[in-house]
């Protein structure tokens, strides 16, 4: 009996609130409700305000949805723009006979080579570039014939061939420079790379990339290889590694050819500083300081950088350490004999077999600072009246770019309480003071 006096008083009490709040509120249509005495009128009070309601959630729906939005808006306004020049990666060609020879040859490591077989003087050397295939012969724990202390790094460091000895007769737009002074040390899956006009050096950020402008015209890197090379043209950002693009490669063999040309063109991406503020996966890229975690190695984000360090994580999984030929960031988990050989046989059940990792489209996603570069011609030929050693290379720009693309912030979280406010004040007649005045009368006695 307590019990139905008790909710007989509360429902008394909430409709009195009810009423109460629909004859105060300026939310338009309430008070009609209420206040009319026909049932027709009333009802036809309660179908506006519902149909209202209805209208605004499906405007209101998508936008809440899909979230923020971008756009990628074409800008022709070239008179007025900088534009980075792109890096120039160069990588020496890997001759399993060559440094097989510079191995055997070298006082500390030579002798014991020389009591080795050939297949195995061979598999070794060819392990300093992390290749190889992992025989019975060869492919056994360290102590036995190799010891387990050996210093590759050291013995890559002797045969390997060092900048000023790869590079020479360097300019940039005539200006003439010395190499090693830009071609700067980075990392990569097998042998020794340089980049030109790189962000991927310990130091990148000490230094200024070059641009060209109206003033300088378009961009011409020139400089002499003096061994064969892969030469890799990308954004500066970015790494020259197995996840880029074989259109922006070309070898250089200097006994076939002694000059060479890549001539390309530049689309550069411009981004709006308010996608900053807006989560990863909203803009769909990453900032150059927005590094993940596992890329301690690398000074900058780019997407080959992210990809060549998710495959070093997998590898590390599985045999515990590094490869010696990459940066000195890994130098604490450098391989021994064992782990090289657990490296290769990684490498063939990947490749060969068909094993792949799964991708991580999350955590590896564009550079937001990327440029689009074109190929358009690849020129080799061997020039008659020049007799000097090697071979001369041009990276040169077409022309200068008469447009960029600028990518844009359409709809943030913002805009969507600025619209959620116009819904409710288009159907309602409401604001954010009605919103509170209905939590007063909602919580005041009638």
């Amino acid at each position: 009996m307590k019990f139905n006096n008790y909710s007989s008083r509360t429902k008394a009490e909430l409709e009195q609130r009810l009423l109460f709040l629909a004859w105060n509120s300026n939310i338009n249509g309430l008070k009609h409700i209420v206040k009319s005495e026909s049932i027709l009128v009333k009802w036809l009070w309660v179908a506006v305000v519902l149909a209202s309601a209805g209208c605004m959630a499906v405007l209101l729906t998508p936008a809440a949805r899909d979230g923020a939005a971008l756009s990628y808006n074409p800008d022709t306004r070239y008179l007025l723009w900088t534009t980075t020049f792109p890096a120039v990666t160069v990588c020496e060609t890997f001759y399993a006979t060559r440094a097989q020879r510079k191995f055997e040859a070298n006082a500390q490591f030579g002798p014991m080579m020389k009591n080795l077989s050939y297949n195995y003087r061979r598999y070794l050397t060819n392990l300093l570039y992390g290749i190889g295939s992992c025989t019975k012969e060869v492919c056994i724990p360290c102590g036995s014939t190799v010891p387990c202390d050996l210093p590759w790094r050291q013995i890559m460091d002797n045969i390997y061939t060092s900048c000023p000895e790869l590079l020479s007769e360097c300019e940039f737009n005539g200006a003439a420079f010395p190499c090693c002074a830009r071609f700067r040390r980075v990392d990569a899956e097998h042998g020794r790379c340089y980049s030109f006009n790189t962000l991927q050096h310990r130091n990148s950020t000490q230094e200024s990339l070059l641009t060209v402008n109206r003033t300088t015209g378009p961009g011409l890197l020139s400089f002499r290889v003096h061994h064969d090379t892969e030469i890799s043209v990308h954004s500066p950002e970015e790494l020259s590694t197995n996840n880029l693009d074989n259109k922006f490669k070309f070898a250089v063999k200097t006994l076939e050819a002694n000059w060479a040309e890549f001539l390309f063109s530049l689309v550069e991406m411009a981004t709006d500083p308010l996608l900053k503020f807006e989560d990863t996966l909203v803009r769909g890229c990453r900032y150059l300081e927005d590094v993940p975690a596992s890329l301690f190695t690398y000074p900058v984000y780019s997407y080959g950088a992210c990809k060549l360090a998710e495959s070093t994580k997998h590898s590390f999984s599985e045999c515990g350490c590094v490869h010696p030929v990459r940066d000195l960031a890994y130098k604490e988990k450098y391989c021994n004999y064992t782990g090289l050989n657990c490296l290769v046989s990684y490498d063939a059940n990947k490749n060969k077999l068909g094993i792949e990792q799964k991708k991580d489209d999350v955590t590896c996603l564009p550079s937001c600072d990327e440029s689009e570069l074109t190929t358009i011609h690849i020129g080799k030929k061997r020039v008659t009246d020049d007799n000097k050693e090697g071979a001369t290379v041009n990276v040169r720009m077409s022309a200068l770019p008469h447009l960029r693309y600028e990518r844009h912030l359409v709809r943030s979280n913002l805009d969507l309480v600025v619209s959620l406010g116009g819904v409710i004040g288009l159907f309602f007649g409401a604001s954010i003071l009605s919103l509170v005045e209905l939590l007063y009368l909602i919580t005041r006695k009638p």
